[in-house]
């Protein structure tokens, strides 16, 4: 009875032993967790969307020139602000550089001839330029494209006298001394005297200057009188008006739509009585739109970043110039007759907007 009772007490023993190193081994060996998902973003609709790279600072900027007129233009102020944009948007990506010129002629010349990567120009110089045709017959053809276009009237024509003249008309222009800048310039010009069954040979004289040129040459008597367009009120003109004075003449709405029936990409404008200090009468005028376009070798990258910092920062751009009041997809998308960068129509697509690239 002894030695059952010890085999037992052997036996109870050799199976705790044998249960504490399966304990042990258990132990050893922990259970996988299971697997934690990568976190993802959530759309509005509860999809997962792929979670976007920030974008890395190249290691040098990328220059880009940009040419929109006079230095004391409005357009120049516009630029120099959005270049101010991109560059706090987009710290040390791009090195940017705002050219003077003459104008809208000039822009498309430098733009055509790779001294710039942006111009601004008129819409008959955008299609002309893309054509090589007219003034830029040699260049090429095909090589620009549009990024948007400017909001508002564009330019204006303003046909301004001296204030003592006997011009009251555009035929009182026959047998006087005008000036109006090369190009773009000269062109509305010819365009304001066509309209009036006329040309540069009823003038008694004709010179190209600058606009700071010609509005001194008015103040001294040189010239009677000159043309130019911009966005009105005009900075340079409301100032001339105050010190000076000036006869601003209306080209006519039977002329204005002779003219339009020609030209079509024209239209008519009224610059309201009171608009200069001095002209109390409406005076029916002609513009035409102001784009902005950019050469094909452009990057799709600072084609999208132009359009995107321009049409995102609207209040900033309005509060530098009231001239960009409006500016916007809808306005930036409303002409079509040369193609859309690249860069740009992705960021139109992204707004719902489809514009042609070809």
């Amino acid at each position: 009875m002894k030695k059952m009772s010890r085999l037992l007490s052997v036996l109870m023993a050799l199976a705790m032993v044998l249960a504490l190193a399966a304990c042990n081994s258990a132990a050893s060996t922990p259970t996988p967790a299971p697997a934690t998902p990568a976190p993802a973003t959530q759309a509005p609709d509860g999809n997962q969307d792929p979670v976007e790279t920030p974008r890395t600072a190249p290691s040098s900027p990328t220059v880009l020139r940009i040419a929109c007129g006079p230095l004391n233009g409005y357009q120049n102020t516009i630029y120099n602000g959005v270049a101010d944009l991109i560059n706090k948007d987009l710290p040390g990506f791009y090195s940017i550089m705002i050219e003077a010129s003459t104008g809208s002629a000039e822009n498309a010349r430098l733009l055509m001839a790779g001294e710039v990567d942006v111009g601004t120009m008129g819409l008959d110089v955008a299609k002309n330029a893309y054509d090589g045709t007219g003034a830029f017959d040699g260049m090429g053809s095909g090589n620009i494209r549009f990024l948007y276009a400017h909001p508002g009237t564009g330019a204006a024509v303003h046909i301004i006298a001296h204030p003592n003249s006997d011009i009251e008309t555009i035929e009182d222009l026959a047998g006087k001394k005008m000036a109006a800048t090369a190009g773009v310039m000269q062109g509305y010009l010819e365009d304001t005297l066509f309209a009036h069954d006329m040309t540069l040979d009823d003038l008694a004289d004709f010179k190209n200057l600058s606009l700071q040129d010609m509005m001194t040459a008015l103040q001294d008597g040189t010239i009677d009188a000159f043309c130019y367009g911009n966005t009105f009120p005009n900075t340079n003109f409301t100032d001339l008006a105050t010190t000076f004075g000036f006869k601003l003449i209306s080209v006519g709405e039977d002329a204005v739509a002779k003219l339009i029936e020609a030209k079509p990409w024209y239209h008519q404008e009224v610059i309201k009585g009171g608009t200069y200090t001095g002209v109390d009468n409406d005076v029916v005028t002609f513009a035409q739109p102001t784009v902005v376009c950019c050469s094909t070798n452009l990057s799709d990258d600072a084609a999208y970043d132009i359009v995107s910092t321009v049409m995102s920062h609207a209040d900033d751009l309005i509060a530098m110039h009231k001239n960009f009041t409006g500016v916007g997809v809808e306005t930036g998308t409303a002409y079509n007759i040369i193609p859309y960068h690249a860069g740009a129509a992705r960021f139109f697509a992204e707004q719902g907007v489809t514009v042609e690239t070809e």
